[in-house]
């Protein structure tokens, strides 16, 4: 995080991880999780699916997909929230490379 003074006040630049930034454990899962939320809302809306339509359609209750339509992923694993994309008719793809340092890092990235 880069720290400046603008225009008299003190100004934080975050990463592009905010957990990280807030100095929460795990940054790295919990930003992959949060991307894949935004995901499993993102193809809800474009299928015009409401919740309760979605929450059969990836074998949960509506009350589960409301609070990962709230951003409140505790009680979700990576796993789950990746099958329900794989439920809501989204392909998942796991790349493995080499890393840039010697711990490697979680990356998501979407294609249209």
């Amino acid at each position: 995080m880069e720290t400046e003074i603008i225009e008299g006040e003190l100004v934080r630049t975050g990463s592009a991880n905010v957990f990280a930034d807030l100095g929460l454990p795990n940054p790295e899962e919990r930003l992959l999780k949060a991307q894949l939320m935004h995901a499993i809302n993102a193809e809800i809306r474009r299928r015009a699916l409401t919740q309760e339509a979605a929450a059969a359609l990836v074998d949960l209750k509506q009350p589960e997909l409301s609070r990962i339509a709230n951003g409140r992923g505790s009680g979700f694993s990576t796993d789950r929230l990746i099958e329900v994309l794989r439920h809501l008719g989204r392909d998942i793809e796991v790349v493995v490379s080499n890393a840039s340092g010697p711990i490697g890092e979680l990356r998501f990235r979407e294609l249209a």
